[in-house]
């Protein structure tokens, strides 16, 4: 009786060795599984848009913050500075051209007077001419008369040429270049001062801060991360035989790796269609890899499977990056029944390793 136990005992064991095997040699073609499968978050990269030295930092790592909150500031001094000297730009901009107008008023007034004395020099010049019909005057005089309407006119001409500068140089405030060259430095320099208090775009955990007051930080370089935590997805590479399986919607089985014991539910959101050929980019020359081996690695594909019932006590245990395993479903009753409990096995095997 013992002996026929053992028998049946090794007999089931072997069975069911057998049975996984001939599953995980054919799990790529019925039901797609890999351990390649990591959970990625949404991530706000904080960088601030101006240069200077951190005054002060308003968080601390790991906090929990709201959007609109201040994260850190800079030393706003200098761009003080450079908004008064903006202003006071756009004030002289302003006294200019209020004083070319009073200008323009000035040299409308002396064209008015210049039209007056080239009336009056043709008309003493008319005078003269009758009078020396009568014998009344000298040829000087007609000379003098004829060289004054000349001067009148030329006057003339100056003055009308004054007013057509000033008034290509004016235009109206709204249009005036150097006024508007005003206006946008100080609006340049009013948006600095502004972004040396740097806030948050959305709600996040803060990672990565290694910030320290006084320390100097340039424009654009990565100050800290948000992790949004409320948006998570796993990326999954699965070997191409099974891309029949790796459809929209079709649901899966994950194991994290951070918990242990306890599987997940999930459905495929996308696939990715294409992946980047190293040998043959930009258009660049092939560079052809001689490979003597008889079977060569098979093509990975890549998809997006969102997590279906992830309780946030549990998501708060994941982050971004953690690993897991992941069986997609067939369909089959019997071939999904074995995916279900070989993930199961893959989870309380991560009690060990």
């Amino acid at each position: 009786m013992t002996e026929k136990f053992y028998q049946y005992a090794l007999y089931s064991v072997l069975s069911i060795t057998i049975l996984f095997s001939l599953f995980l040699v054919a799990a790529d073609n019925i039901a797609p599984f890999t351990t390649q499968a990591s959970l990625h978050r949404t991530v706000a990269t904080i960088a601030p848009e101006t240069s200077g030295v951190i005054e002060t930092v308003a968080v601390r790592n790991g906090e929990q913050v709201k959007s609109g909150e201040t994260l850190f500031t800079l030393d706003a001094q200098s761009y003080q500075l450079k908004v008064s000297q903006a202003k006071a730009e756009l004030a002289q901009a302003l006294q200019t051209f209020d004083a070319n107008q009073q200008q323009l008023n000035v040299a409308k007034q002396t064209l008015l007077q210049k039209q007056e004395e080239e009336h009056n020099a043709v008309a003493k010049l008319v005078r003269n001419k009758a009078l020396y019909k009568k014998g009344l005057t000298t040829t000087q005089a007609i000379e003098d008369s004829e060289l004054s309407v000349k001067v009148a006119k030329s006057a003339l001409m100056a003055a009308k040429a004054d007013i057509m500068r000033i008034e290509a140089s004016l235009a109206d405030s709204n249009s005036n270049a150097a006024i508007q060259l005003a206006k946008a430095k100080l609006a340049s320099a009013e948006l600095d001062q502004q972004h040396t208090q740097i806030v948050a775009q959305t709600d996040g955990v803060v990672t990565n801060l290694q910030l320290q007051s006084g320390s100097y930080i340039s424009q654009g370089t990565t100050a800290l991360l948000l992790v949004n935590e409320s948006h998570a997805w796993l990326s999954a590479d699965f070997n191409e035989k099974g891309i029949e399986h790796l459809t929209q919607d079709n649901q899966a089985y994950i194991a994290f790796d951070a918990i242990p014991g306890k599987v997940f539910i999930g459905h495929i959101e996308s696939q990715e269609r294409a992946i980047r050929d190293i040998d043959n980019s930009n258009g660049q020359l092939v560079d052809v890899i001689n490979d003597n081996r008889w079977i060569r690695e098979q093509q990975k594909i890549r998809v997006r499977i969102v997590l279906d019932d992830v309780k946030p006590e549990m998501a708060q245990r994941l982050i971004s990056g953690a690993r897991a395993s992941v069986s997609v479903k067939n369909g089959s009753i019997l071939i999904d029944a074995i995916s279900y409990t070989w993930i199961h096995l893959v989870s309380l095997f991560r009690y060990i390793y």
